[in-house]
């Protein structure tokens, strides 16, 4: 194999690695931001909960079936807001 071969080959590794990083951190953001716009429809729609105005009531109940994960996840952190750890790492300052 000539040296040119074996740059090439190199170069060729290099740029793989980096395709796959990339689409990596691709598919992550766009995961975030699939996940921060459940949480922005499920505060439109059940924002009756925290004192936003809620839409029509046929309509909440119509989309109460595309809420299912969301419903379950809110109560889950109603239940965890509670326990005495949250509580403590409430007050501490995060940084």
């Amino acid at each position: 194999m000539s040296r040119g071969e074996r740059l090439r080959e190199a170069l060729r590794r290099i740029l793989d690695t980096l395709d796959a990083m990339q689409r990596g951190k691709a598919t992550e953001a766009v995961e975030w931001e699939m996940q921060e716009l459940r949480q922005v429809f499920a505060l439109l729609v059940m924002g009756e909960a925290v004192g936003l105005p809620a839409p029509p009531g046929e309509l909440t109940l119509e989309l109460l079936p595309e809420m299912e994960d969301e419903l379950r996840l809110l109560l889950q952190r109603i239940d965890t807001a509670q326990t005495p750890f949250s509580q403590l790492f409430s007050s501490l300052p995060m940084e």
